[in-house]
């Protein structure tokens, strides 16, 4: 029973699927058997069941004995996840709580009152889950700092442990350089938190001082209402000039595409304590213009995996920095995708996943 691991997500996140896929590698390279315990949606969204046991969240609730396993890694925040904990703990099962986001809410007050709500719900359902679990691991050096200053108090059991990725792509993406990688891109959620406004000021700007950049957006928001209101944008997406991909969550392999058709993806954030969209982008040997928000100095290096901007307001600059990749672009593909390998590939994270493994238990 111990040598077996189960992942669990109880919230369907078409952008976890990735991590959950890498967390199912890196627990088989540990030596252990790997199962799922999945939110429905997930089991139609990608082939979890193509090596390992899987079970959907309700065939778990009904029948806790339907899978045998020692440790459980929950991922992301659900209201189901405490109840479910508490009940695996009873068990003698040992509990990970991998916490994404340990931000007070009045980090994130410029989003609207939706937003707000769900990180709302998402803070409540995380406290219930710090205190049933065995162990907590935050995604960076920055998010760890959050942690220790405003939850350590129901769990101080933490690791710090970088977001994972399965390398999904295939041959060298370093190759994929001349004339390949037309775009800057906007990937991901397209909230305030990741300041989409800004890049959309960046983008028209680009487009009326003469640039030749081609924008992309792909994003699982729908962005009807925006493109109505913004008569601007909506020209410059009906001439081709912003491709914009929205309104449906997006695959693991259209994600890539994006990303390894993109010179550069937007990182200028005001708010992140780790990017998916950073990994993933290093994954395909897509540079990043940043700026120093969050995690980012911790991962992105000027000249070498992307640069730096300090103002999503200085858009001249911004600009020059985005030329500055694509006209050296292939040492920046070469620096991105070994930082990937380096740091978010889960191979290189073995060692220190069994040793947190080791001392999950020692609450």
């Amino acid at each position: 029973m111990t040598q077996s691991i189960a992942l669990v997500s109880l919230r369907f996140s078409p952008g976890h699927a990735s991590h959950l896929l890498a967390y199912a590698g890196l627990v088989r390279s540990a030596g252990f058997e790997v199962s799922y315990i999945l939110d429905e949606p997930y089991l139609s969204f990608a082939d979890f069941a193509a090596d390992a046991q899987v079970a959907s969240a309700q065939q778990y609730r009904e029948d806790p004995d339907c899978l045998a396993f020692g440790k459980a890694i929950f991922y992301n925040p659900a209201l189901r996840n405490a109840p479910v904990a508490r009940q695996m703990r009873r068990r003698g099962i040992d509990v990970i709580y991998i916490f994404h986001e340990p931000v007070p809410i009045r980090y994130r007050l410029a989003e609207g009152w939706k937003e707000i709500l769900k990180l709302i719900v998402a803070k409540f359902s995380s406290i219930a889950m710090l205190r049933a679990s065995s162990a907590v691991l935050v995604g960076s050096g920055y998010a760890r700092r959050l942690y220790d200053r405003h939850f350590a108090r129901y769990n101080s059991n933490v690791f710090t442990f970088p977001l994972l990725f399965e390398d999904e792509t295939g041959p060298d993406p370093s190759r994929n350089v001349n004339g390949q990688r037309p775009c800057f891109s906007f990937l991901g959620h397209a909230v305030k938190a990741h300041d989409f406004d800004g890049f959309v000021r960046f983008a028209k700007y680009a487009v009326r001082t003469g640039s030749s950049i081609p924008f992309l957006v792909a994003t699982r928001n729908d962005l009807t209402a925006q493109l109505a209101r913004d008569k601007e944008l909506a020209r410059h997406a009906r001439e081709g000039r912003i491709q914009i991909q929205h309104g449906r969550p997006l695959s693991n392999q259209e994600m890539n595409a994006f990303a390894a058709k993109s010179f550069c993806t937007w990182g200028v954030y005001k708010c992140s304590t780790q990017s998916g969209v950073l990994a993933r982008s290093f994954m395909t040997g897509t540079p990043v213009l940043a700026n120093r928000t969050g995690s980012f100095p911790e991962y992105v290096r000027a000249g070498v995996n992307g640069e730096f901007v300090d103002s999503a307001d200085r858009l001249e600059t911004m600009l020059q920095r985005a030329e500055a990749i694509r006209s050296n672009l292939a040492a920046y593909v070469e620096g991105a995708r070994r930082t990937f390998l380096d740091t978010f590939d889960y191979p290189a994270n073995q060692k220190r996943f069994v040793e947190i493994l080791a001392q999950a238990g020692k609450e």
